[in-house]
């Protein structure tokens, strides 16, 4: 249950202070209560056996918090290096001899598509599915998959585009067949709700909307794809077996964390995941697709080829249009504290639980001369 009202407080935040700041969908800003977390990690790591000890037991609680946004049992949520490494941790677990194809979204992240076009060399087939325009299509994906699809992976959020996609009605589709779903979350967790159970394995980063750092989260649906085997192995993925050369991998998703995983950034992710459940995941949503729904429209009247859907189910945080030189747009709107993101030819502007719509309009009302 939400106890606090949104927009959240910019002086919450570090280094917000005069900006209108609409880059959360590339790097958002720090919470102040970060330096505090990593001063209670300091002082944990200087207490030494007992210190490092504590550190798993923060990294248990933020796989707690995990569970509360995904619906997947902490202990199958593993925290990763980042989303792409963990999308390569569920690739490399499936046997590829057999041939077969795997799909995915012609529009959708690279760290996906490359990780998909890298298993031709194995014999497989890579079937990227083309948008209609800038709108990916659910139907078109489920057509583009046959018995021999072995993957579907999709962004629950597109990055490029700031399209939402409906998970449920792929899960729905999927659920007879053998195809391995996989999604990546890293620009819903933290803005919009996310239901890990609906797919076989779910990734994000945490540096994005969840506003931790550069590392990433892997959740394994045990009950959708019970047989789940990792290709590598570390000291801290297996038990010792009967002798110093077997060993038994782990029951739950500890199976893919090979060693230490980044326990500087638990204390912080514990932190940011606290923050965010003051206000709720459902208001967030609201909030900020309010908010990305009033860009989209000004971009709209703007004449500019806009590449977010105009329908609220259909959007999260993002709102995004094509520009060619979209870094001097970035650098136009830096130079007057009006911070967007801007690659592969488009201009992103994103919302996040402390954008007023203040901040919206501003952009808005100045981006005619950002353009020129």
């Amino acid at each position: 249950m939400s106890s606090e009202t949104l927009p959240a407080p910019k002086s919450d935040f570090i280094g917000l202070d005069g900006k209108v700041h609409l880059a959360t969908g590339g790097e958002p800003p720090l919470l102040v209560a970060h330096r505090q977390a990593f001063e209670r990690f300091a002082a944990d790591k200087a207490n030494g056996f007992e210190g490092y000890h504590t550190h798993w037991r923060v990294i248990d609680e933020v796989r707690h918090q995990l569970a509360g946004l995904t619906g997947i049992d902490g202990g199958d949520i593993a925290l990763v290096g980042n989303a792409s490494e963990g999308i390569e941790k569920v690739i490399s677990s499936l046997d590829w001899r057999r041939g077969g194809n795997v799909v995915a979204p012609e529009l959708d992240f690279a760290s996906g598509r490359y990780a998909l076009a890298n298993l031709q060399r194995h014999g497989i087939e890579l079937r990227l599915v083309p948008a209609d325009g800038w709108h990916i299509c659910t139907d078109a994906l489920l057509d583009a998959c046959d018995d021999d699809t072995r993957l579907l992976y999709v962004s629950q959020v597109n990055a490029l585009t700031g399209q939402h996609l409906d998970i449920e009605s792929l899960s729905h589709a999927l659920a007879p067949r053998p195809t391995v779903f996989l999604v990546d979350a890293s620009h819903a967790m933290g803005v919009v709700p996310v239901n890990g159970t609906l797919c076989d394995f779910l990734v994000s980063c945490c540096y994005k909307f969840l506003l931790g750092v550069h590392e990433g989260v892997l959740t394994w649906n045990r009950q959708r794809r019970p047989d789940f085997v990792p290709s590598g192995v570390g000291w801290w993925s297996a038990d010792r077996g009967a002798h110093a050369g077997q060993f038994n991998l782990k029951p739950d998703a500890k199976r893919v964390e090979y060693g230490n995983v980044g326990h500087l950034g638990a204390y912080l992710l514990r932190e940011s995941l606290a923050y965010l459940e003051r206000f709720g995941i459902e208001a967030i949503a609201a909030h900020t697709r309010a908010l990305s729904g009033r860009m989209v429209a000004g971009m709209h009247d703007l004449g500019l080829d806009v590449m977010t859907p105009s329908s609220a189910s259909e959007r999260a945080g993002n709102a995004a249009f094509a520009w060619p030189d979209c870094e001097r747009v970035v650098r136009n709107a830096a130079a007057e504290n009006v911070f967007v993101w801007g690659d592969n030819a488009r201009v992103r502007a994103s919302a996040h639980l402390f954008t007023t719509a203040e901040d919206v309009e501003i952009f808005l009302r100045r981006l005619p001369a950002f353009l020129a």
